[in-house]
């Protein structure tokens, strides 16, 4: 009898045991598992709860308190945070500076925007095969009255070269493997300019040159007015004529055979005009008499 007080005294605790467990897992699950029950809002302007119910007119509906203004900076931060949680992904098609798709506008597209990098400078021209140096005499005077023998010197020069001036074909002469020469007329050089000598070769055209300049320069012109004549009219080669020089105001007399300024060279004294020559280029003038100062 006493076996069985015992054993069923056993039975006991171990159900208190198991109730126990039992509350502390519900205990557990309510406290940690289970969401709290959202409370019912009640509708104070149309007297009713969220179920329907209508509540009865002497019974006085609970107050709700109204909520605080929220500040600037919280509205802010919330915007901040409400852009966060935004997982959308961004079109980026949509960037342009135009309206219309994404077609790149006026401005272009900063995605695909290409600016070519600018292109390296074309590299110089090969020289040409014959390479000319040097022309003499490197300067002429227009209106000299003689012909005039011009030497170019190159390297490289063709067996058939033949020399160009301004274009035109002269008669070429060759003096040397390194030289070349042509005669030019009076005619040739009359007027200022400048003349570019070439070489080509008749019978290879690749085989052409560099251009050198023959330079012509202006005429001379006496720097002195005539003013007068001095001496008897029957003896003209005895006369004297009166120049006055147009830097210095300067009066000087000159008779047939004289010079004035170190080159002009009295060849006749008229009553109306004197005939000049230079000595150096043999160009003449006839200078008019001029009653008064230029």
């Amino acid at each position: 009898m006493a076996q069985q007080g015992r054993s069923w005294e056993k039975i006991k605790r171990m159900a208190l045991a198991v109730l126990g467990l039992v509350f502390v897992l519900v205990f557990v699950y309510e406290i940690f598992f289970t969401a709290p029950t959202p409370r019912p809002k009640l509708n104070l302007q149309a007297g009713t709860t969220n179920g329907g119910t209508t509540l009865p007119p002497t019974a006085s509906a609970p107050v709700v308190p109204q909520k605080r203004p929220v500040g600037a900076a919280a509205e802010q931060e919330a915007l901040v945070q409400a852009l966060l949680s935004d997982l959308t992904p961004i079109n980026l098609k949509m960037i342009s500076s135009g309206v219309r798709g994404s077609e790149p506008g006026s401005r272009g597209n900063i995605f695909a925007y290409y600016v070519e990098p600018p292109k390296p400078p074309p590299p110089p021209p090969p020289p040409p095969p014959v390479q000319l140096t040097s022309v003499q005499p490197q300067s002429l005077v227009a209106g000299t009255p003689r012909p005039v023998t011009v030497l170019v010197s190159g390297n490289k020069i063709p067996a058939d070269a033949q020399l160009f001036f301004n274009g035109g074909a002269r008669a070429t002469k060759r003096v040397s493997e390194t030289q070349l020469s042509t005669e030019i007329t009076a005619g040739d050089y009359a007027s200022t300019q400048n003349i570019n000598i070439d070489v080509k070769s008749p019978s290879n055209p690749a085989d052409n040159s560099n251009a050198i300049v023959l330079v012509v320069q202006p005429s001379p012109e006496p720097q002195f007015i005539y003013k007068g004549r001095l001496g008897p009219l029957n003896q003209p080669q005895a006369n004297f004529a009166v120049f006055e020089l147009n830097a210095t105001k300067e009066i000087k007399r000159a008779k047939v055979g004289d010079t004035v300024t170190g080159v002009w060279r009295v060849d006749a004294v008229l009553a109306d005009s004197v005939d000049l020559t230079h000595t150096q280029y043999d160009i003449k003038r006839r200078l008019p008499l001029q009653d008064k100062v230029r």
